[in-house]
């Protein structure tokens, strides 16, 4: 996990005790989504320099930006990631229970352009070498997003108490 600092923000910081909750959190949710857009672009940009082009799978094409989960309602989360993430029980269409035929998953989602493999080639297999994309993302953008995310929420706390 990376970990970085953002220092500048004080007087944003003095505006947003001022309001209230919500409204506070939809202002640095939007800055998330605005600071994940230069590493999106980036992750994209590296999954199309490693596509396979004999495939038809293309992971670029199903890189998302989505909102996560937390447990503290204090804070907010963006994560950046494939669509149908890791779930295989999802993406198959016929399950085998043991014991059993084969039946139908009632869970099934059929994805448009399926990539269940994006992890395989992030991460790499004991017989494949890894070809990260997400993570070099990240690296090289950490100062970029971190700058956006200052700045949108700059522009949005003076915008909203003016």
């Amino acid at each position: 996990m990376a970990g970085f600092v953002i220092e500048g923000l004080e007087e944003a910081l003095k505006k947003m005790d001022e309001m209230t909750k919500n409204v506070a959190k939809k202002h640095v949710k939007k800055a998330l989504r605005a600071a994940a857009k230069p590493v999106l672009q980036s992750a994209k940009d590296n999954a199309k320099k490693i596509d396979d082009p004999k495939t038809s799978a293309d992971i670029s094409k199903n890189l998302v930006v989505r909102a996560g989960k937390t447990s503290d309602k204090n804070s907010a989360k963006v994560r950046i990631g494939v669509k149908g993430g890791g779930e295989f029980w999802r993406s198959n269409e016929n399950v085998q229970r043991k014991g059993k035929p084969r039946q139908a998953n009632p869970h099934y989602t059929p994805v448009e352009n399926d990539t269940k493999h994006f992890w395989l080639v992030e991460f790499g297999t004991s017989k494949t070498k890894a070809q990260p994309y997400m993570r070099p993302a990240l690296e090289s953008n950490i100062q970029n997003a971190t700058d956006a995310f200052a700045e949108k929420l700059q522009a949005d706390l003076m915008g909203d108490i003016k």
